[in-house]
């Protein structure tokens, strides 16, 4: 089990999505919020010996069963960013960039700075 390289890769990644929304890339937090919940997730599932597959943070959590319904609902949040914060055609007109704003960026890393307290409170 590498438990600690995938808490500390997530905290380093939560680190990033703050450091992309200062800058004002608030589609890059919104997606590296949501990569940091994932990799926080996964540690807590290998640390229970659970197998980890797929990338939605909704449904790796699901498995764990202390999991709350508003920690839930952040990491389904996470999920409705993923793929829409990163390809222009997941909109009409534009890029990701004219649809996400610093509000958004802010709510997404705190969905995934919630799911990161759960992850260390489960891990002691």
């Amino acid at each position: 089990m590498r438990v600690l390289d995938w808490i500390n890769q997530a905290g380093r990644t939560i680190s990033s999505a703050e450091h992309s929304m200062n800058g004002g890339f608030y589609e890059d937090a919104c997606f590296i919020a949501h990569h940091a919940a994932m990799l926080g997730v996964i540690g807590l599932l290998d640390s229970k010996g659970i197998a980890a597959t797929g990338s939605s943070v909704y449904f790796l959590l699901k498995k764990v069963e202390t999991a709350t319904r508003e920690l839930l609902h952040n990491a389904r949040l996470l999920d409705t960013l993923f793929v829409p914060s990163r390809y222009p055609y997941c909109f009409e007109k534009g890029t990701p960039k004219d649809y996400f704003d610093e509000e958004t960026a802010r709510e997404a890393i705190e969905s995934a700075k919630a799911i990161l307290g759960f992850v260390e409170t489960e891990l002691g």
